[in-house]
């Protein structure tokens, strides 16, 4: 009785190796889309805890504190930037405490944003000059107060919503994927 060994041909192979090859690319793509969202996801939360503890500091030090977003010029390209600011006698100023916390914000710079801010016309993001002083467009009163608005995240290309983050008079914080309620909320 003979046995023969039979193997697979050079044909076979190809096609196995060109499969692997394409479900590799395939995973890929879908993996590299995943991680911009992912950080994207992360920068919406960041900023929204920022913004609880501007309003938390705003209360234990008695001193409004605000945040100024902007467009500033990064390796030649223009970025948003938010610029955190506290009130004092002569005007707004950087903050005196938690200078690594309440540092310059960068958002990424793959997306535009748009700032509403409620019973307010809309805002126009300019460029932050700090030798004129201006005053943040949100808000956290000494109260315990909040400016109520919203922050969008969209996509320049396109044009679709990505993100936006909303808060209340009293600060309460609602992250929104895409702009949208979820139905079990």
């Amino acid at each position: 009785m003979r046995v023969t060994a039979r193997g697979f041909s050079f044909i076979e192979l190809l096609v196995a190796v060109f499969v692997i090859v394409l479900l590799t690319g395939v995973v890929t793509l879908s993996v590299g889309r995943g991680g911009s969202d992912l950080r994207l996801g992360e920068e919406v939360r960041y900023v929204a805890n920022l913004l609880s503890l501007a309003s938390t500091e705003a209360g234990l030090s008695a001193s409004d504190h605000g945040l100024f977003i902007g467009l500033a010029l990064e390796d030649g390209v223009d970025r948003y930037q938010g610029i955190w600011l506290q009130r004092f006698d002569q005007g707004w100023a950087s903050p005196r405490v938690s200078a690594e916390i309440f540092g310059p914000l960068w958002f990424d710079e793959h997306v535009e944003l748009r700032l509403t801010l409620n019973g307010q016309p809309d805002i126009e993001i300019e460029e932050y000059e700090a030798e004129l002083n201006p005053p943040p467009q949100i808000v956290a009163w000494a109260g315990g107060e909040m400016t109520p608005g919203a922050l969008e995240w969209i996509d320049p290309k396109t044009g679709e919503r990505l993100y936006r983050l909303e808060w209340d008079l009293l600060g309460r914080m609602t992250l929104l994927p895409r702009g949208e309620v979820s139905v079990g909320e």
